[in-house]
């Protein structure tokens, strides 16, 4: 909706002019208190009535008392700013509802020059607007207008924008009377009181709290020496320079596997497991490496180690539950034939005709692989040293990414204080299909390390020594000539320490000591604190005048 603000001179035709003129069908207009368009109702059924012919609906915003009853008598909507947002056909609540009399307008005559003249309220006052149809022009004459009575009302006041009108049928006064202030404003004004002063007391009683900041004074503080952390000394002996040490170790091992370079012709026997069984007797047997173990289609396997099968164990009433042992086997003959598996039972041919023939036996239970004959890879001896290298390499690493994690927090493994020593390196040169040979490895970690929280300690003690009562706020701590004995389990060092000290200080003993206290009383009790730098206070709401009573609600920040 267009809103329209109308000077305090404006008269009539030139406001019709401005309503026609805009093209959006709703128009607000504001009109100023003793507006001359208030001097009289017959103005607002003119503009009712050009409205209505322009197809416009016109809405009448104002302060002033008497337009608003002169847009009620006319049937225009109005409002008051107080009101924003209620729109009526009278005046809205708090504003008096007292309207002059009015005649109905006299019917305009039909000509190509059309002479629009509104109602006639009193003699003293006549607007004619002249309309010529082929032009579209709006001219408007206005007689001299008579002087306004002021009125005052009970109390003395002027009455403003109050006309005097006459009418020839009585001498009641037409024009709408200033009132003071109504009953529904006072009845507002209380509301809005008590929601103030009671969202007032609901902040400070449930959602009050106070935020403390307290910066203490700091004192540089440094120290340097030579220690020598040490796994044989069980506490620290700081002024003899010795701290307690510890040992960390981790084993690891991996198998790395890498692609053979060179091309042979090869000749490979099936490897795999045998379960030898004794049912024979409670008596263990001993079984030497290439004992022959035959499978019921005639191929031979040789156990590659030599093996003792433990004895059965026999029941109460003499029957043997037998017992077993695996041991790895090859196959008697290189290709793949001897790729097979799994066997329920292989006989021991050395047994054959012997009693032990029916009690001692095998199972191949996952299949024999690795039997091959023709052209394969071959690793040369430069493809195994390259090999060991990366696979003790790889190794290493793991050891030591993994290793962080395996010792506390608080202790300190210092640069230089780490060894690893590698055990068995194996490389099986028996390449796969793909040509691809292993090399096994294992090897162990050592690390000596200390607390360094321990250290701190130690070090804020020989602080305190010179101001006492006082604690680090921050401490860092630089290690040089690091020197490790893996042998005795000692690592010597130098530190250099850089710090500075504060006042001690106890928020939760701080705290119980200010906890419902009104603000100035805290604020000594801040002030009395030693060392301090800055204090501050911060409360919420802002006139909240004592310190919450529930610790929850008081956050103390310290720096």
């Amino acid at each position: 909706m267009k809103k329209i603000i109308i000077d305090r001179e404006e008269g009539v035709a030139e406001v019709i002019d401005e309503i026609l003129n805009e093209p959006d069908p709703e128009v607000t207009l504001v009109i100023p208190k003793s507006s001359a368009l208030g001097r009289t109702v017959s103005n607002f059924h003119l503009l009712k009535r050009e409205a209505d012919a322009a197809g416009k609906t016109v809405v009448i915003e104002s302060v002033d008392e008497a337009i608003l009853a002169f847009a009620k008598e006319s049937n225009l909507e109005s409002s008051h700013p107080l009101w924003r947002g209620v729109r009526s056909q009278g005046v809205v609540g708090g504003i008096s509802d007292i309207v002059p009399k009015s005649r109905r307008p006299a019917a305009a005559t039909s000509s190509s020059k059309k002479k629009i003249e509104p109602p006639k309220e009193d003699e003293d006052e006549e607007v004619v607007m002249e309309v010529t149809e082929e032009e579209g022009e709006v001219e408007m004459e206005e007689e001299e207008e008579r002087p306004v009575e002021k009125k005052t009302d009970f109390f003395g006041r002027r009455n403003r924008n109050e006309d005097t009108f006459n009418n020839d049928d009585d001498d009641d006064d037409d024009s709408p009377r200033r009132r003071g202030i109504s009953g529904k404003v006072w009845a507002t004004i209380a509301v809005v009181i008590v929601l103030v002063l009671g969202g007032a007391y609901i902040a400070g009683a449930y959602f009050n709290h106070a935020t403390i900041s307290i910066t203490f004074k700091k004192t540089a503080w440094t120290w340097q020496g030579a220690l020598t952390a040490d796994k044989s000394v069980p506490s620290d002996d700081f002024s003899g320079g010795t701290i307690a040490g510890q040992v960390f170790t981790s084993n690891k091992n991996v198998t790395e596997t890498f692609k053979a370079s060179s091309q042979s012709a090869v000749s490979l026997k099936a490897q795999g497991t045998i379960t030898i069984y004794n049912d024979y007797s409670t008596s263990p047997q001993q079984l030497v490496a290439t004992t022959r173990f035959l499978t019921p289609d005639g191929k031979i396997f040789r156990i590659t180690q030599d093996v003792t099968v433990p004895g059965a164990t026999k029941a109460s009433d003499g029957t043997l539950t037998p017992s077993s042992v695996n041991a790895p086997i090859a196959a008697d003959q290189p290709g793949p034939d001897y790729n097979i598996g799994p066997v329920a039972k292989l006989t021991i041919p050395g047994f054959a005709g012997k009693p032990q023939a029916s009690g001692f036996y095998g199972t191949i239970n996952a299949s024999t692989t690795g039997g091959f004959t023709g052209t394969r890879g071959v690793p040369t001896a430069a493809d195994i040293t390259a090999a060991k290298a990366s696979t003790t390499a790889a190794l290493q690493a793991s050891l030591q990414g993994g290793f962080s994690g395996s010792y506390p927090n608080n202790f300190k493994i210092l640069d230089g204080a780490t060894d690893i020593q590698v055990g068995t390196l194996t490389v099986n040169t028996t390449t796969d299909d793909q040509g691809n040979f292993t090399v096994f490895s294992s090897a162990t970690l050592s690390a000596i390390g200390f607390d360094e929280s321990a250290l701190k300690n130690d070090l804020l003690a020989q602080a305190q020594g010179q101001y006492p009562s006082s604690t680090f706020h921050d401490i860092t701590l630089n290690y040089t000539n690091v020197q490790a004995n893996f042998t005795k389990g000692q690592v010597a060092f130098s530190v250099s320490a850089q710090g500075n000290l504060e006042p001690a200080f106890m928020p939760v003993v701080f705290e119980q000591d200010i906890l419902g206290k009104n603000v100035s009383e805290a604020r000594n009790t801040i002030a009395a604190l030693t060392q301090l730098s800055s204090g501050e206070i911060s409360v919420w709401p802002l006139w909240l005048g004592t310190i919450p009573a529930d610790p929850a609600k008081v956050k103390i920040n310290v720096d």
